[in-house]
């Protein structure tokens, strides 16, 4: 709950200080995810943008701007990963260990409708 809420206020902050760019987000799926180096280190939070085909070149343009977003928020990094090839990859596990993210990352590319140039 808390974390929806978090990616919410960044979605916000972003659709007040880079209209066009929130424009691109409305087609992205935005987590945050945590990590850890060991048991006693304190774990640390980066944001995971899963965007879908051709549209990643044109997010990635604009990394600097989400990532300088994303540290007043306390997080690491911004990654950027392509969810058709996540729920396409025939060795991935996620479908088994995290049924919800699967759905909607396959959500989300289905729901963006092809451009050819």
């Amino acid at each position: 709950m808390i974390r929806e809420k978090l990616v919410q206020k960044y979605r916000n902050l972003v659709s007040y200080s880079y209209p066009y760019i929130n424009s691109l987000l409305n087609d992205c799926y935005i987590k945050i995810i945590d990590g850890c180096l060991n048991p006693i280190s304190p774990p640390y939070y980066y944001l995971g943008i899963y965007y879908v085909g051709r549209q990643g070149k044109e997010i990635i343009l604009y990394q600097e701007e989400l990532k300088k977003i994303a540290k007043t928020f306390g997080m690491i990094d911004v990654v950027f990963l392509d969810a058709k090839r996540l729920i396409r990859d025939p060795v991935s596990t996620l479908k088994k260990e995290n049924p919800r993210l699967w759905l909607e990352l396959y959500w989300i590319s289905t729901k963006v409708t092809t451009n050819l140039d």
